[in-house]
Order: C-alpha cells, then structure tokens, then sequence
C-alpha cells in the first residue's frame, strides 16, 4: 500500500490575544479506509493550484527540517513528528499573530518514484443532520472545497541534496498565513517559474518558426496541451516526455538553446496560456484572440497603440451594422 501513514491533529487561534490551542491525536489512524481516498483528493486540489511554489529547506531558517530528519532516521516516530510539527505551528501563529482553524493532515506515501509527505490544512463546515429517530442534529464535516494550505515535501529528492523538493500552495484568503507558514516549514523559494516559462517558450518559438508553416501552429498547440496537462497533475514537463509525445528532438533543441541547461520545466500556466491567446480588458472593453491572428487578422501599430482588427465576428459585425443602420 503506497500510503504508510495517516493522522489528523486539530488547531484553533481564533483571536490574537489567544495562543493557539493544539488538540493532539495519540494514534494514527487506519490507513485502508480513508487514507487513500483522502489523500487523492488533496492531490487533486494541489494539483489544480497555478500558484504553487517550489523550493527547499533554508539555510537561514531552522524550520521543520530538524524533526524530518529525526523521523527518517528512526529517532521520532511519526505521531510524534506530526505532534511536535502542528504545536511549532502553533507557536508560530501566536508570534505571527495570524487566525487559523480546523485540522492538520499528514500523509506519508511510498511509491516507485520515492517516498513523500503530505501536510495540508483543512477547514469545517457546519451541516444538519437527521438521526435514526427523525431528529435533526449539528455536526461538523470536512470540507475539501475550502481546503487551506498545502505541502509536499519529496523525501527521496531531500536526501539526494536535490534543489526542489518541498512543494507549497495556499487556498482561499490565506494571504496572512502564507508568510507564517513559510517560516514554519523554513521554505526558500528556488523556482521562478514565470522567468523558466519565459525562457522555454522562446525556444519553442525558435523551433516551431524554423518548421514548415503548417507544421509550426500544431506543435506550439500540442506544446502548450502537453505543459497544461502536466501542470493540472502536478507534475513537470520533463523535455524526453514531452519530445516523445509532440515532437521527437524537441528535447535537444531545448537543451542546446538554453542558457542553463535543464531536462525539465515547472511551467507558469498563466504563461502557457498567454502564448496561445492574447487577453486584456478594462472598464470599457474586453479583447482576446488567438496569437497566431497576430500580424494576418489583427494588426497592431506599437508607436500609435492602435489595434487593427479585419474578420470580425459575425455576431459583432451585425451589431454594430445595425447600429449604423445598415
């Protein structure tokens, strides 16, 4: 079974002249019910994030990296470990003076690809529910939609003193909780994952622009699919992959043209998506079409900041004949 630990603590810091309450569970709990189940789900939720982080442990910051080790030497055991990380949690609330509730998950897993762990904050809502006497009842259930704060820290790649293994993501109104949460785990920032996509969209243009003109169109569209769809399952765009899946020696194209040569991307999908369409809008208008339309369609003068655009839309053209009385 991938999933070799499963436990749940509780957190409450409701006001700032209150220091965090930590109740803590004492066992672990099963892992053939809930677990797998559960953790699919906050994997699903990281993965749909575009604003995950990649980093590692500081250098600076002492962080949770300490008891990590600890546990994977076999000095901590893991109810232990997870205790002594949600009361550090805690402390650093109260220094931060940020508000939290609900309950902190741990996850371990073990799969081919290595071993990792899994820390996400999840919120409660508050539901009705109707009892085997026809009474109705409050309870509290678990609501993944609100989920909060997400980590994976990649076990396998922190031991082989890799530069990216530690994972981040935020939920909903947790802009306060970012900074604490980032000083708790002791996490730096080793990706930029806007700059990279920059870079490797570049390239992919050198490359498409010296194909054949009705070559070049599909493989920037099969590129950008390949990228999305690695981004939604939160995994990298390893370039061996993506050359066998679009376009063979697309790889080596990539790895002769790069300043600093890489055999994977963490890709910004705001990025990916821009490459394709371009968008803007503002109180009076709202313009998107497709970047291939540049320079045939739509026109644009960078010394007026005018936009020229012949084809429009059928629909639009009525309106404004109309409006002309045409």
């Amino acid at each position: 079974m991938p999933v070799t630990h499963f436990i749940i603590h509780s957190i409450q810091k409701t006001d700032d002249q209150t220091a965090a309450n930590c109740h803590l569970a004492e066992t672990e709990l099963a892992l053939e019910r809930f677990a797998p189940s559960i953790l699919s789900e906050l994997k699903r939720i990281q993965g749909s994030r575009s604003g995950r982080q990649y980093g590692c442990f500081s250098q600076e910051i002492m962080g949770i990296r300490p008891l990590i080790t600890q546990w994977r030497e076999g000095s901590l055991g893991f109810s232990s470990l997870t205790a002594q990380l949600t009361k550090h949690l805690g402390l650093q609330l109260d220094k931060g003076n940020e508000l939290l509730q609900g309950y902190v998950v741990f996850v371990s897993e073990t799969l081919e690809r290595g071993d990792r762990l899994f820390i996400f904050h999840l919120r409660p809502s508050s539901a009705l529910q109707l009892s085997q006497d026809l009474s109705l009842q409050e309870t509290d259930y678990i609501e993944f939609s609100e989920t909060g704060f997400g980590v994976c820290l990649d076990l396998s790649a922190l031991e082989n003193n890799e530069d990216k293994y530690l994972t981040i993501s935020f939920g909903r109104s947790e802009k306060g909780v970012k900074a604490v949460v980032c000083e708790w785990l002791g996490y730096t920032d080793t990706v930029d994952k806007k700059v990279e996509t920059e870079q490797f969209l570049s390239i992919i243009e050198q490359y498409c622009n010296a194909l054949p003109e009705d070559e070049s169109e599909p493989i920037r569209e099969r590129v950008v699919e390949y990228c999305l769809e690695q981004d939604k399952a939160g995994e990298a765009v390893v370039f061996s992959n993506l050359s066998e899946e679009v376009s063979p020696g697309i790889d080596e194209f990539l790895t002769k043209h790069q300043e600093t040569p890489k055999k994977e991307l963490i890709p910004d999908r705001k990025q990916l998506k821009q490459y394709l369409r371009f968008a803007g809008k503002n109180s009076d208008i709202s313009i998107s079409f497709a970047s291939s339309s540049l320079g045939n369609i739509v026109e644009f003068d960078p010394n007026q900041e005018v936009l020229m655009i012949k084809n429009l839309p059928k629909s639009l053209l009525q309106q404004l004949k109309k409006l002309h009385g045409n």
